[in-house]
């Protein structure tokens, strides 16, 4: 279900400008809900995601005649800025040629996932090193044939990394507008759009057939609910209303090691993998290593404004 309500909220700054403004003075500027909107701050409002502009429907100050809440939307001008907030249908994109395919998987407009890690690799992290959560753990993958061609049945043979959900978080802001080709998928669409927050889940998925997606959510509580570190550690993530509780289901040794602990209250962990219910409950286990990771906290903001 799209949450018209995504944009809780819109930085208000007279005279900032998506292009050449300073993001940061703008994260800074006053925050207005869409209940406490004023007609003369049409054209002055960013969204907290992507900072382009958005608008309140309805522009005026009432409520709606049916009594629904007002909301944010974005602008149609902005439709090519890739943004977790926007409430639209994933737009899957096609090349025309291998030439084009393979250029945008050079300039870094396009990423072919193949599969993710499955297993734990070696790495050395260099002494001194600041370690966000996310080291560099993606090689290069076999050459992979995906179906993104223009014309119906045509697939291309594209480079491949053995992707983590890591490396798709390091660099998330500019990651973001980038296409990705999933495993097993059919179209190349921006990361953006390919997320969906835990807290839009409706119980109702569990009755659709279930394919892998990604998934993001803000860790409410997580602890080990045995003494070992082969214990599964339960990883709680805040959820929609209706859904019950929503845990992330992992031994702990394995959570440590992706630095999901008892003090990862507040942060943001994505994951690649199939809701299942349990009880009055749903949730997610058996991620393999290349599955799951902490969004580094400075991008916190870009999933979840707060």
């Amino acid at each position: 279900m799209a949450n018209k309500r995504k944009i809780a909220y819109a930085h208000h700054l007279p005279g900032w400008k998506f292009e050449g403004g300073n993001r940061e003075v703008l994260k800074a500027s006053r925050r207005v809900t869409p209940d406490e909107y004023e007609e003369d701050m049409r054209g002055a409002l960013s969204c907290p995601g992507c900072f382009t502009n958005v608008e309140r429907t309805p522009k005026e100050k009432d409520l709606f005649t049916n009594q629904r809440d007002p909301f944010y939307r974005h602008l149609k001008r902005w439709s090519h800025v890739a943004c977790v907030l926007r409430a639209k249908k994933p737009i899957g994109k096609r090349y025309d040629t291998w030439e084009e395919a393979k250029r945008a998987v050079e300039h870094e407009h396009l990423a072919v996932v193949k599969e993710f890690l499955q297993e734990k690799p070696e790495i050395d992290l260099v002494p001194g090193d600041e370690y966000d959560e996310t080291p560099v753990e993606d090689v290069n993958g076999p050459l992979s044939e995906v179906p993104i061609g223009r014309h119906h049945g045509e697939s291309f043979e594209l480079p491949s990394k053995i992707t983590t959900v890591a490396g798709i978080c390091r660099n998330f802001e500019k990651n973001k507008d980038k296409y990705f080709v999933l495993p097993g998928a059919i179209h190349a669409v921006k990361l953006a759009e390919l997320l969906t927050d835990v807290a839009d889940l409706e119980r109702k998925i569990l009755d659709e057939t279930q394919k892998p997606r990604l998934f993001f959510g803000k860790i409410l509580r997580s602890w080990n609910a045995g003494k070992y570190s082969t214990s599964i550690r339960m990883t709680r993530l805040r959820c929609g209303r209706g859904v019950g509780d929503f845990t992330v289901k992992m031994p702990d040794g394995f959570c440590q090691a992706k630095n999901i602990n008892d003090a990862s209250v507040g942060r943001i962990v994505m994951f690649y993998g199939v809701i299942t219910k349990n009880g009055g409950s749903i949730g997610v286990e058996h991620l393999a290593w290349g599955e799951i990771a902490l969004v580094p906290k400075k991008y916190n903001e870009l999933l979840i404004p707060e």
